[in-house]
């Protein structure tokens, strides 16, 4: 029994040993840890500290992220909104069309068509005159290329000055149209409208042919006499009439029914230098003097525009010849022009043909308007005949027409004309004084010798005065 319990006890003290050990090593960690904790802090702080360093750290980054993001997209806004200021600045710019004119004088009325017409469709028109210069229509050209304009309308002062001006333009890609007159030796031309120098010059030639009947002349072998003052010899526009004219009228001066007496027959004996109505009387005068007789002039003077007609008349007059009679020679205008009417319609100039700008300035803002929008190709109507010397020139050709002294007031009904800037004032014609045949005595019946049957006697009867007529203006 005391064996036992001393084994007992035994095993009881091992297990307080043990128990001893275990708090022994305890204390001796916290002890351990409570004094690092006083060197360095605990290991819970520091792990917190780096962390909060580190999401700081982080969040500065995606701050500086989104504050870089921003300035780019800010700057892509703006430079949008530049593009697009720049965009629409440049398509207002683009809407701006250049119409080029040689001087305001003869060419106001075609302007004013154009720029309506242009501001119709959503342009803005640029209008310049030249004044007769040629330098400064060129300086024109640059002025309006620097502004980028949309097209440019071009009746050139002078068709072969403009090569070297229109050489950036054609490089900018900005449409060129000649307007009336070819522009030439260049290729930056891509269109022109025209009346058609060969075509009017055809008419005339047709229309002398049929009023002078030079068929009929042919056939009985007569001869008739002509005279030829042509347009400007600088003007390709007035060599294409002048070749019209020949084109029809060659044969008959071939075969002698036509007879220039004086010679000059080619278009540099007959061109008339910047369309001077002086120059042309000087010309008449000349051929008058040196090639017909006193008191003879041509039976035909073909002229290439009004001033020459009308300088013709004037020297005709001036040697007595009397509008309307038999001696009064055929004389031919070109245009139109109110005094050119005028003449017509009192009978000093037989025909003008008439060009009406109005249709020529709608078929020019017509093919600007369909080449800038790309809807359709422009009109042509002749792809042959327009060489500026570079190339041939696609033309849409107007039709003129013929005004004589049977229809000159349709220029008055159209609107191209007041009734009094064209028609001429009455001529009166002289009345004669009114006469009367003096009144014979009245015949007395004699008294018959024999009783009448009546009671009455017969009363003498007087003879009718004859009836007094005056005569009125015819």
């Amino acid at each position: 029994m005391k064996r036992k319990t001393a084994v007992v006890l035994l095993g009881s003290l091992t297990i307080l040993t043990a128990f001893s050990g275990c708090g022994n090593n305890e204390a001796t960690e916290a002890a351990s840890e409570s004094a690092q904790t006083e060197d360095e802090g605990t290991g819970d702080d520091a792990e917190m500290q780096a962390a909060l360093e580190e999401e700081e750290e982080q969040k500065e980054k995606e701050e500086e992220k989104e504050t870089k993001k921003d300035i780019e997209e800010t700057k892509e806004a703006e430079e949008e909104e530049a593009t697009s200021e720049a965009e629409e600045s440049e398509e207002e710019d683009s809407n701006q069309v250049a119409v080029l004119f040689p001087d305001e004088n003869n060419w106001a009325d075609d302007a004013y068509e154009l720029a309506q017409n242009l501001a119709e469709d959503g342009y803005e028109p640029m209008v310049f005159y030249a004044e007769g210069d040629g330098s400064k229509q060129v300086s024109q050209i640059q002025e309006m290329l620097a502004a980028e304009v949309k097209a440019f309308i071009i009746a050139p002062v002078d068709p072969y000055g403009l090569t070297d001006a229109l050489a950036p333009v054609k490089e900018a890609k900005i449409p060129v149209f000649s307007y009336d007159q070819l522009i030439m030796d260049t290729n930056a031309v891509k269109y022109y409208t025209t009346f058609g120098g060969r075509q009017a010059g055809n008419m005339i030639a047709e229309e002398i042919i049929e009023k002078e009947e030079l068929e009929k002349l042919r056939e009985e072998k007569g001869t008739k006499t002509i005279e030829f003052i042509m347009g400007s010899l600088d003007n390709t526009q007035a060599l294409f009439l002048y070749n019209g004219v020949m084109e029809i009228l060659q044969p008959y001066l071939d075969d002698g029914t036509l007879v220039c007496t004086s010679g000059k027959v080619s278009f540099d004996d007959t061109g008339i230098l910047r369309w001077s109505r002086e120059s042309a009387e000087t010309r008449f005068r000349e051929i008058l003097e040196n090639s017909y007789e006193e008191g003879k002039q041509p039976d035909i003077i073909c002229t290439g525009f009004d001033q020459a007609a009308l300088a013709a008349v004037e020297v005709l007059e001036e040697r007595g010849g009397v509008p309307g009679s038999e001696m009064w020679p055929m004389i031919t205008g070109v245009e139109c022009e109110p005094e050119a009417v005028k003449a017509v319609a009192s009978g000093k100039i037989s025909f003008s043909l008439f060009m009406d700008y109005r249709l020529l300035a709608d078929a020019c803002e017509q093919m600007v308007h369909q080449c800038l929008n790309g809807e359709e190709d422009p009109e042509v109507n002749d792809y042959e005949q327009y060489d500026n010397g570079v190339k041939i020139i696609g033309t849409y050709l107007c039709e003129p027409q013929i005004i004589d002294g049977d229809n000159y007031e349709i220029l008055i009904d159209n609107g191209y004309y007041d009734e009094e800037e064209i028609r001429p004032e009455a001529t009166p014609t002289p009345t004669l004084e009114p006469t009367s045949t003096p009144v014979p005595d009245p015949t007395v019946t004699p008294e018959p010798t024999e009783e009448p049957e009546s009671e009455e006697e017969a009363e003498p009867t007087p003879t009718q005065k004859p009836r007094i007529t005056l005569r009125g203006s015819k």
